[in-house]
C-alpha cells in the first residue's frame, strides 16, 4: 500500500516539454456539447482514417465514467471535464485537475495513465511531422521557380505534358476553376482510364444523370454527360494507373457509379469493376497545379530540378 502511495506521488508527470503536442479545444472550459463533438468526431470513421491517440483515451476515460453511473451532470460531468483536459489541454491546467481530484487516488492514478499513453503514442508522430516538414521546406522555392515549359495560358501549358501530369492534375483539380482544361485532357485518347474515371465521379455525375442540374450547370452537365459515354464506350485504351483510393473517397465513388447505372440509361452505364483496376504503376508527374497555377511537382523539382 505505502509504495503504491509512493510511486503514484514520486513518478514525474507528463510535464510541459510534451506541450506542443497537444491543442487546446475550449480554453474557457468544455461544454456538454464539446464533450459530446469530442466524443462521437470519429464514429464514422473509416479504417485507413486512423483515430488520433487524445479521441481514443479521452472516449475511454469517458466510457469508463459512464460505466461506473457517471452522467453528463453533476459529478459525472467535472469527471468527463477532467478526462478532457487530461487528453487535450496543455500542462499547467492538466496539472491542476490533478489537485481537484487528489482525493480519488484511483480515478487520477486513470487520468495519469491516459495522459502517459497519450505522450506515448504522439512523440514517434511528432517526429515523423519534424521529418515531413524538413522534406517539404523548400517548397516556396519550389512553387516560385520558373517551369521549363511556356505557354500564354494554363491549357496551352497541359497541351505539353504527359499523361501522368495530366493524371496529377486532375486529382487535385479545382472545379470553381471551370473544367476546359479537363475536358480536353479527358478528350485525349492518350488519357489514362483512371485519369477520366476519378474527374467523372468526382463531379458527383449522379445529379445529372438524375436530371437536377442547376441552370448555371448545364454545360457541366454536358461535360459529364460526354466524359461517361468515353467511359461507357471503351475510349481510353491505356489503363496503366493504379487507382489508389481513401476508403472514404472510394465508398463515395462506388455511390456515384451505383446511381449512374441504376438509370438504366445510356451513356451512365459505367461498366462494373473500373475502381478494382490495380493498374501497372503509380503516376509519375514532372507538373501540378496549385492555386489555379502550373507548377513543378514538388518531388520531381527536388529530385531532378532542385539545386
Amino acid at each position: 500500500m505505502i509504495t503504491a502511495l509512493l510511486s503514484r506521488w514520486t513518478t514525474p508527470l507528463p510535464g510541459r516539454a510534451h506541450d506542443s503536442l497537444f491543442a487546446t479545444f475550449a480554453p474557457k472550459g468544455a461544454a456538454p456539447a464539446t464533450l459530446r463533438t469530442l466524443y462521437h468526431q470519429y464514429d464514422d470513421a473509416y479504417a485507413d482514417e486512423p483515430v488520433p491517440p487524445q479521441h481514443q483515451h479521452f472516449r475511454a476515460l469517458v466510457d469508463r465514467i459512464a460505466s461506473t453511473g457517471g452522467h453528463a451532470d453533476g459529478l459525472g460531468l467535472a469527471r468527463m471535464r477532467a478526462a478532457y483536459v487530461s487528453c487535450f489541454e496543455r500542462f499547467d491546467a492538466f496539472r491542476a485537475t490533478l489537485r481537484l481530484w487528489r482525493h480519488e487516488p484511483e480515478f487520477r492514478d486513470a487520468l495519469v495513465a491516459a495522459r502517459r499513453a497519450i505522450v506515448a503514442d504522439l512523440s514517434p508522430r511528432e517526429a515523423a511531422e519534424m521529418a515531413r516538414r524538413r522534406h517539404f521546406s523548400r517548397w516556396r522555392e519550389c512553387r516560385d521557380a520558373p517551369l521549363d515549359i511556356e505557354g500564354v495560358a494554363r491549357l496551352s501549358l497541359i497541351r505539353q505534358m504527359t499523361p501522368d501530369d495530366w493524371h496529377e492534375i486532375v486529382l487535385h483539380w479545382n472545379w470553381g476553376d471551370g473544367f476546359a482544361e479537363i475536358d480536353w485532357i479527358t478528350s485525349e485518347r492518350q488519357c489514362d482510364r483512371a485519369t477520366a474515371l476519378f474527374a467523372l465521379c468526382s463531379l458527383q455525375p449522379s445529379r445529372f444523370a438524375l436530371g437536377a442540374a442547376k441552370a448555371h450547370e448545364q454545360k457541366l452537365a454536358g461535360f459529364a454527360c460526354a466524359l461517361a459515354s468515353r467511359l461507357e464506350n471503351g475510349f481510353y485504351p491505356n489503363a496503366d494507373f493504379a487507382f489508389d483510393l481513401r476508403m472514404r473517397q472510394r465508398a463515395a465513388f462506388e455511390s456515384e457509379l451505383a446511381a449512374l447505372r441504376a438509370t438504366g440509361r445510356s451513356p451512365w452505364l459505367i461498366p462494373d469493376g473500373l475502381l478494382d483496376h490495380a493498374g501497372a504503376r503509380q503516376p509519375a508527374p514532372k507538373y501540378t497545379v496549385s492555386d489555379g497555377c502550373v507548377r513543378w511537382h514538388y518531388e520531381y523539382w527536388l529530385k531532378h530540378v532542385a539545386r
